[in-house]
């Protein structure tokens, strides 16, 4: 019996799946030839598109193809892969992926440690996690970066959200965690005069005078002649705990305002100033 269209068959079965892996071994060498410059501009197309995890992959890759030559090219890819790690975070930061959006918020500073953005994004992961103490001092620096990048307004405002999260504390009469988160944001930054008093009456609710009594008049001498009378009233307390009467007067006599002046009034009396 005559084979041969059989034989036929699989020749040209043969050839065509000869064919399909030399397009396929063609198309796999040109992926690996793509300069940095191409593989930038495919992953700024993905961003584009809101890809960003995508984009941050071919930003990498650019990153790692570019040579002396690409300095350009590198460039606007670090600045474009620390935006797209920003945004890649902040879907995984929502979604509950904390570590891994902590990954990648690294990931951007390391790309571009001017972009402020990620520095937040890494305070806000740590918040949400429930380290507290570290996530106010990340707080801090990312205050720190926004100043240094020219937005005063981050500056101001993630400042603000390390003050508050040490009140908050304070407030819910969590005195431990407050004087920790207090302490963890003044070794940052121990020019905050409102940390300082919520260190202080942290302290004076756990009877410890002497470490109050030093934080309320760091207050006091933070903010000058701009002072609160509460700062006052805590510094006045805790001189009188100590059995410093005439300094404890003295501190009395600095308040002004309504809300503690007949309190302060009647303690200047009753100490015999």
């Amino acid at each position: 019996m005559d084979n041969t269209p059989i034989r036929n068959q699989n020749f040209i079965g043969q050839l065509f799946l000869t064919f399909a892996l030399c397009v396929c071994v063609i198309t796999v060498g040109l992926a690996q030839e793509k300069s940095a410059a191409g593989l930038y501009n495919e992953g700024l197309a993905l961003l584009k598109t809101k890809d960003y995890a995508g984009g941050l992959a071919l930003m990498e890759q650019a990153l790692a193809k570019a040579g002396p030559e690409d300095e350009k090219v590198a460039t606007l890819a670090k600045k474009n892969g620390a935006i797209a790690a920003y945004n890649a975070a902040g879907s995984l930061r929502k979604s509950g992926a904390l570590d891994e959006a902590l990954t990648l918020y690294n990931k951007g500073i390391e790309m571009n440690p001017m972009n402020s953005s990620n520095y937040e994004g890494v305070a806000r992961s740590l918040e949400a996690k429930g380290s507290i103490n570290e996530a106010v001092a990340a707080y801090l620096t990312a205050s720190i970066k926004g100043g240094e990048e020219g937005k005063d307004d981050k500056k101001q405002s993630r400042r603000k959200k390390a003050e508050t999260i040490v009140g908050k504390l304070f407030v819910s009469k969590e005195y431990d965690k407050a004087i920790a988160a207090g302490e963890a944001y003044i070794g940052v930054d121990n020019n905050n005069s409102e940390v300082h008093y919520y260190i202080s009456r942290s302290h004076a609710e756990s009877g410890n005078a002497e470490k109050a009594l030093s934080h309320a008049s760091t207050a006091v001498e933070l903010s000058g002649e701009s002072a609160s009378d509460k700062y006052f009233y805590a510094q006045a307390t805790q001189f009188e705990k100590l059995g410093k009467k005439a300094d404890a007067v003295a501190a009395y006599k600095m308040i002004k305002g309504e809300k503690y002046k007949a309190q302060a009034d009647y303690k200047i009396s009753e100490l015999g100033g």
